[in-house]
């Protein structure tokens, strides 16, 4: 986290699993010097991407403390330990139900998510969102629902509107598709719950900087043998928003190997033998344009538990307040072991 280095963060979703982002960022942002170049969220993450990269009118972890005091609900008017349940029946700052119960037979959604446009709203400097020269760079994703296919919005390219932030959030079928220029789009952790891919291919080179990027996992890859039915349930869901990555980065190591070559073979001179061959001088070029680099550093930040039940759901003070100390414990550990 030093000025000699480039650096990414990504950000999964998972509802209201995303407090133990903001103890991870709590951490993260209490060194000064942190700085992402490119952050990149999904789903919730991407609300947490972009309350960091674009605040209106305060720090980057204030505009997250905010947003996360607006969203939690106290539940102070039901029985005894059944809070976490609360929000079920709404959140007036994210979502509430939908009222045109008479029409129920036709829907494709519960919740009404025009609460969480206008928390956005007043959270997120709208004009710096749209410009593409700003900086961090922001990267969320969202699932094109007809075409079946992920798609990345990229602050660099044209910037960024706040439909493109509740896109990459739209969970069926809880939350509605969110339509933009035409096309319907559902969360992008349907999809890929992790753009650590993404990422890597916008995070720029550097032949005197180094490369980090921090993933901050709300669900872990490794857990025990299920052993009941509730158990299958638990592991099927947390399996399908789990980090991917683990096998694209191995092929990526290889990426490694000839990245290495090509900067090898970029330091012989230009009347070397090898360039005297036109196979090879032509194969050479071919791979120079690809722009193969090494792999960066990845520090990954991961909640060590399964979520279970209606935990990602479950925004009640006493989860959230310990969801975001699980986040900045885990993060000074994974900081720690990676010698940052």
């Amino acid at each position: 986290m030093v000025s000699d280095t480039i650096t990414g963060l990504v950000l999964q979703g998972g509802g209201a699993l995303g407090a133990y982002e903001l103890g991870a960022a709590r951490r993260l942002y209490r060194d000064e010097r942190f700085a992402p170049d490119v952050i990149a969220g999904v789903s919730i993450g991407a609300i947490t991407a972009v309350l960091l990269a674009r605040p209106k009118g305060r720090a980057p972890i204030e505009a997250l403390e905010e947003f996360w005091r607006l969203v939690t609900v106290n539940g102070w008017w039901m029985p005894p330990g059944v809070a976490e349940y609360a929000a079920i029946f709404g959140n007036r700052h994210f979502y509430v139900p939908r009222l045109d119960v008479i029409d129920m037979a036709n829907w494709t959604y519960i919740y009404d998510t025009s609460p969480l446009a206008a928390t956005l709203a007043s959270l997120v400097d709208v004009d710096a969102l749209a410009d593409p020269a700003a900086a961090p760079r922001l990267l969320v994703s969202a699932t094109d629902i007809t075409a079946g296919a992920i798609t990345y919005f990229d602050s660099a390219d044209h910037g960024l509107k706040l439909d493109h932030i509740l896109a990459s959030g739209s969970l069926p079928p809880s939350f509605p598709a969110t339509s933009i220029g035409g096309t319907a789009y559902w969360d992008g952790g349907l999809f890929d719950n992790t753009p650590l891919g993404a990422v890597i291919d916008r995070l720029a080179p550097s032949a005197d900087m180094r490369r980090v990027i921090y993933v901050v996992n709300l669900f872990p890859n490794k857990a025990e043998m299920p052993k009941t039915m509730q158990d299958v349930f638990t592991r099927m869901v947390n399996l399908q928003f789990a980090n991917r990555t683990a096998g694209d980065m191995a092929l990526m190591g290889r990426f490694n190997e000839v990245a290495a070559l090509m900067d090898a073979l970029a330091a012989l001179p230009a009347d070397d033998p090898v360039f005297n061959n036109a196979r090879l001088a032509s194969a050479y070029a071919a791979l120079r344009a690809r722009g193969y680099v090494g792999v960066p550093d990845i520090v990954n930040i991961t909640r060590p538990e399964q979520v279970a039940g209606i935990g990602g759901s479950d925004f009640s003070a006493q989860t959230i307040a310990d969801r975001a100390a699980e986040g900045y414990r885990m993060t000074e550990i994974a900081l720690a072991s990676s010698g940052r």
